[in-house]
This record gives C-alpha cells, structure tokens and sequence, in this order.
C-alpha cells in the first residue's frame, strides 16, 4: 500500500478538494527518477481513489479507468491540489490534479455498487 501525502487543507463544496503536501522525502519519490523526481501516474490514481473513498464513503467495486490524462509533472514540494467528484448513480469518481499554474492529471474512475 502506497504511503499517503499531508493533507494540508480539505475543503468541501460542490467538489472535494485536497491541498498536498509533496515532501521531497516522500516514498513515491524514491526511485522514480533519482536525479529528477516525479510523482507517478499509478500513485496519482491511487490516492485519488483513496481520498474519494475519505470524502464519500465506499465507492463500491472498480471497473475501470476513463479520459485518463497526464500534462504535466508533479515534483516535490510543488503546490498540488486534487479535486474529486463523485456521482453514486453511475459510480463515477472524477479527479483533477493541479499544481500552481497548471493542470497536472484528469480522469474518471468507474466503480459498480
């Protein structure tokens, strides 16, 4: 299981929001890459599903991932916001990663109840 980031700030609304913390020293940055470090996309997927599962409740099983998307890279100590939606009639779980001045990732996240 993946080691979660700080959650420095949980905001609710018409979506979730997460402001993270990216220590430098954070496990996910071990390894991917030594000499320049970025937060993988499998990792990013993860803790969206995990941080919905905080703000919603059980999602019910996965199904599937849709308009999976990657524009920029996450860095350490890089400002970084994820913002989840969830729809329980379709089992819908939407992400969104941004970091200061740009979008970083966005997808959806199908689960059956």
């Amino acid at each position: 299981m993946t080691a979660m980031p700080t959650v420095v700030r949980r905001e609710s609304g018409a979506e979730e929001a997460f402001v993270l913390a990216l220590e430098p020293e954070h496990l996910v940055f071990q390894g991917h890459f030594p000499d320049n470090p970025i937060l993988p996309g499998v990792i990013q997927v993860d803790w969206a599903v995990r941080l919905g599962v905080e703000a919603f409740g059980p999602l019910g099983d996965f199904q599937g991932i849709s308009n999976l998307k990657f524009m920029g890279l996450v860095r350490p100590e890089e400002p970084l916001t994820l913002f989840l939606t969830f729809d329980p009639s379709s089992g819908k779980l939407g992400f969104r990663y941004e970091g200061q001045n740009e979008r970083k990732s966005t997808g959806v996240i199908h689960f059956a109840r």
